[in-house]
């Protein structure tokens, strides 16, 4: 067995409990927007913001595990002509981040009136970061699949 599909292995199991968690904080978001369909005083959308902190929190953390600690490297290892996706998703880490972050001060800052905006955004966001994780899920899949290739 190669030292590559040692460090897949090893984190492919944390890979796929991450996503499971992030999906939940997911689930979690969409709860708390559909509770907002009748927001009539601002502390609803201060709770939503302090949610949005939590989760972008979450995310982050989610995200540097992947870029940092050889997640990515290792499907590279693997798959090298994936490079441009493994790019594309990280600089999608960034842009998620950056719409939390504006969802957030939308949240802490805004008015009753603004939830159904605010809420619509979100539900698009929701969407985009469920295909994003989709993706890298898919990248892993393909990455053991030819790993286990290699190695039979």
């Amino acid at each position: 067995m190669t030292n590559e599909a040692n460090i897949l292995g090893s984190r492919t199991d944390e890979t796929l409990e991450q996503h499971r968690q992030v999906h939940f904080y997911l689930d979690q978001l969409e709860v708390a927007l559909d509770a907002m369909k009748e927001v009539a005083s601002v502390e609803p959308m201060r709770r939503l913001a302090a949610q949005i902190e939590g989760l972008k929190e979450r995310f982050a953390s989610h995200h540097k595990a992947e870029e940092n600690e050889g997640l990515f490297q290792a499907i590279l290892e693997v798959l090298p002509q994936r490079r441009v996706e493994i790019s594309r998703l990280i600089h999608e880490h960034a842009k998620m981040i950056e719409v939390l972050e504006m969802g957030r001060i939308h949240a802490q800052n805004g008015r009753p009136e603004d939830a159904a905006e605010l809420c619509a955004d979100l539900y698009t966001f929701l969407a985009q970061f469920r295909d994003h994780e989709r993706r890298e899920e898919l990248l892993l899949e393909e990455a053991i699949r030819r790993e286990s290739e290699t190695i039979a």
